[in-house]
């Protein structure tokens, strides 16, 4: 699975500037396929500077266009890709930390209705005003120098951009959401796998999703849960896939891909194990004969 952030933070070649907790960067996709799955561990804005993608979840899809913005929880999500058009973008990924800082010391002075979200989205979509359009295009200014600036002046930039966002009140849910981010920092592993199970992610990209060392993210885990991430994410995957397998016609390889499981062989392996028997023989002893 392309892990974007660590991408565009560690590859170079890209107009980028990199803070403690927050990177940005003007790119072009580096990815080939027209439908692919990506995950960050960060947070992101993202502003279409030509052509246009589509970020699909399995609620809703969202194709932005050039002008557009929308931002993005961390996570995994489907990119369509439309190969017609060149695409370009400007991507603004941060941290928890990061948002904290801004909520605690920018947003929360500015904005006197701050309430948490229960169930946030993933996705939301930024109402771009004319301010916003001048911000996000300022930045192409210090991406392209060749000493980049202090990291206080691009910091205090991107806490201005995520305060104008904020200050539009078209983007109320985003400012709810980002408070939201700011008072979970430490409560995260419960939300982070009930909303990314269904992604092919690794106990390794679990804890990085959840801010923890690898060590950590299973003792806290284990605490949650009295299980262990794999054995836990195997039979949460097994669950869905047997709900989808009756419910849908959709196929053993849709299924597979939308369950999180590495490949058919390892689906049909491991559903074998559970229920004695293949996925299309268990489906198939299942369908109710036509009268």
């Amino acid at each position: 699975m392309f892990d974007s952030f660590r991408h565009f933070l560690e590859t170079p070649g890209y107009n980028k500037i990199i803070g403690e907790d927050y990177l940005i960067v003007e790119f072009k996709c580096p990815i080939k396929e027209e439908l692919f799955t990506a995950w960050s561990e960060c947070h992101s804005i993202v502003y279409v500077l030509s052509g246009q993608k589509k970020w699909i979840m399995p609620a809703n899809e969202y194709l932005v266009k050039e002008g557009q913005s929308i931002f993005v929880r961390k996570g995994a999500f489907k990119n369509q890709q439309y190969f017609e058009e060149g695409f370009c973008v400007l991507m603004f990924f941060m941290r928890d930390d990061f948002i904290k800082r801004s909520v605690e010391e920018d947003i929360f002075r500015e904005t006197s209705a701050l309430k948490k979200i229960d169930n946030p989205n993933f996705i939301y979509r930024i109402d771009v005003s004319e301010s916003l359009k001048t911000l996000y295009h300022s930045f192409f200014s210090y991406l392209k120098q060749n000493n980049k600036p202090s990291q206080k002046i691009i910091e205090l930039k991107f806490r201005e951009m995520i305060l104008n966002i904020c200050s539009v009140a078209s983007n109320s849910a985003i400012t709810d959401v980002l408070y939201t981010i700011s008072k979970n920092i430490d409560n995260t592993v419960e939300q982070i796998m009930e909303e990314q199970y269904i992604y092919n992610l690794k106990v390794e990209e679990f804890a990085r999703l959840c801010g923890r060392s690898v060590s950590t993210f299973k003792r806290d885990f284990k605490k949650l849960y009295d299980t262990t991430p794999g054995k836990w994410l195997m039979k949460k995957r097994l669950h869905l896939a047997s709900n989808l397998m009756l419910n849908t016609d959709f196929t053993v390889q849709q299924i597979c891909y939308d369950c999180g499981f590495e490949s058919d062989s390892h689906f049909i392996r491991s559903f074998k194990k559970q229920f004695g028997t293949t996925p299309k023989q268990w489906r198939d002893s299942r369908i109710s004969t036509p009268i």
